[in-house]
């Protein structure tokens, strides 16, 4: 690549800062006149798509570089641009091949999170296995453990973690893991953080992080803002977010305004682009402007923050809201009233101010004594609704919907937002005039396999818009903390939210209502070891339904 070319790849960044699209496109159009068969160009022509998010043209590009030059760099960027664009299948190939030629524990880290991503952990542990035997170390030895907890594999975890305590004592990686081991597989709390600390103490300042996270569930909320502040008296950069999680214990107390203070510091907005934070929007109106809200953070976080959009709409002449593709159709459908809002996914606009979508409450001086009045506000498709009710939903049993695991990937997902299902819930099955179905996308426990009566919809969930009409033909739904049971809420479908002992900060302190759903009602766990309570709750409510039903 010569000069001129470098100095054209620097001008089509300028040209996404300033927002000059036509002139980004006009500079690669003509990179490409010399440069269609130079893989080097075609790389940079991939990162600069994947900048703007055009992920498309992104792994095109990056495919086409590799066609070219079938060479490691080639390799290594197409691995890192199926990952970042979550085509995890072929991430996972491009990354497995690439660790033979530059076996660097990064690549092998990215590879067994790309099986993880598709549900083949098992096959992530293989790579991680591998990158053991060429990196021997106690770090990988604890991601091995991790992913045993994540899995519920007790034998495999009791048995690595023997091994680490052999072959790592005294060492931080090791008190780290140890401290996970105790507080997902055994239970208890005081032993984990002693794991931690000693953890934190042997010069790993980012299990501060974790023991902090283990206070929270304990809801020992002094010690949680002690050990997060710690983080911030670090030298090193820590690759944690600390401030979201110092926000987290104070908006779970209530507590809005200091909540908030440290929830404007998330990493998220930190690495915002220069021209995103100039335009940053204040709050105020601004009825000659257009403003882009980017939605941010989880799916069931975009649909529950999507409320507050006609109160923004208010304040502008136009609103973009950018959200991912799975949710588009379904988000584009319940807006299109509001003539100035426009439903956009990959699409660039012009915009004159910017906004997180999770930062949109504060600004609007929104708390949980003056949420706006919650009718329901996402709609499904009516067509889709009927159809799916003769495919599935006929007859006169009470039709129940299950969901018992949220989608996230992390360990304290598994352990705090996941019910053992085959065990709570099977004195469900003994009550009468019931139909369950299964919404539960990658069922680890097998549910619909030792319980036959369930009816399993995951294999016709493409999209968002088929969950929302099988949700619309539901009596009711039993859901851990997900995207569901945001989904179900703003669709207005009755719904049981099955609650940990200290779950996220916007269901509050709450143990029956919710100040953002009125059709749900919350079941809380009181003892953090068991969820007998809860389903003792649960089977007592469902009775009462199936009374009133028949």
């Amino acid at each position: 690549m010569n000069f001129l070319q470098k100095r054209m790849i620097e001008l089509a960044y300028e040209c996404i800062y300033a927002q000059k699209y036509n002139y980004m496109r006009m500079v690669i159009l003509k990179l490409l006149e010399t440069g269609h068969n130079n893989a080097e160009i075609l790389s940079e022509i991939s990162k600069i798509y994947l900048k703007i998010k055009h992920n498309e043209k992104a792994l095109r590009y990056a495919r086409r570089a590799f066609e070219i030059e079938k060479s490691v760099d080639t390799l290594e960027i197409l691995a890192n641009t199926n990952f970042k664009c979550e085509e995890y299948q072929d991430a996972a190939i491009f990354f497995e091949e690439l660790t033979k030629y530059k076996p660097e524990v990064e690549n092998y880290i990215h590879c067994q999170k790309s099986y993880s991503a598709l549900g083949l952990e098992e096959e992530g542990i293989r790579i991680l296995e591998e990158a053991l035997k060429k990196h021997p170390s106690p770090e990988i030895m604890a991601t091995i453990i991790h992913e045993y907890l994540i899995l519920g594999m007790e034998d495999k975890c009791d048995y690595w973690i023997k091994i680490i305590q052999e072959e790592y004592p005294n060492k931080a990686a090791t008190e780290h893991i140890l401290g996970l081991y105790y507080e997902a597989q055994l239970n208890d709390y005081e032993e984990a953080k002693r794991h931690y600390l000693k953890g934190a103490k042997l010069g790993n300042m980012s299990i501060y992080y974790d023991l902090g996270v283990c206070c929270k569930h304990c809801e020992e909320f002094e010690l949680a803002e002690k050990y997060f502040k710690k983080m911030t008296t670090s030298k090193k950069r820590l690759n944690i977010d600390y401030n979201y999680s110092l926000a987290s214990i104070y908006l779970a107390q209530r507590k809005m305004k200091l909540g908030f203070k440290y929830y404007e510091k998330r990493s998220t907005r930190i690495i915002l682009p220069e021209q995103h934070k100039k335009r940053y929007w204040d709050g105020k109106e601004y009825l000659n402007e257009t403003l882009l809200v980017e939605s941010e953070q989880g799916f069931g976080d975009n649909i529950q923050f999507s409320r507050f959009l006609p109160l923004v709409a208010k304040k502008f002449k136009k609103v973009y809201f950018s959200v991912e593709k799975p949710l588009y159709s379904l988000i584009k459908r319940s807006f299109k009233k509001y003539k100035n809002i426009e439903v956009i996914s990959n699409k660039l606009v012009k915009f004159d101010k910017f906004v997180l979508s999770m930062d949109i409450q504060n600004l609007l001086n929104i708390s949980y004594h003056n949420m706006p009045e919650q009718k329901p506000y996402i709609i499904s498709d009516e067509e889709s609704d009927y159809n799916t009710k003769i495919k599935h939903f006929r007859g006169e049993e009470l039709k129940i919907g299950l969901n018992w695991r949220a989608k996230g990937m992390g360990l304290r997902d598994a352990v705090y937002r996941t019910i053992d299902a085959p065990y709570y819930f099977k004195s469900l099955f003994d009550l009468s005039n019931i139909k369950f179905y299964s919404l539960q996308m990658n069922d680890i426990f097998g549910m619909c396999e030792k319980y036959p009566e369930i009816i399993d919809l995951e294999p016709e969930i493409e999209s968002f818009d088929d969950t929302a009409s099988m949700l619309k033909n539901l009596d009711v739904l039993i859901t851990v903390d997900s995207a569901l049971a945001h989904l179900a809420g703003a669709l207005g479908v009755k719904t049981y939210l099955l609650l940990c002992f200290a779950p996220d900060w916007r269901w509050f302190n709450n143990d029956k209502k919710t100040e953002w759903y009125p059709n749900v009602t919350i079941i809380k766990q009181h003892d953090r070891k068991t969820w007998d309570d809860v389903a003792e709750t649960l089977y007592n409510y469902i009775s009462e339904d199936c009374k009133k039903k028949h």
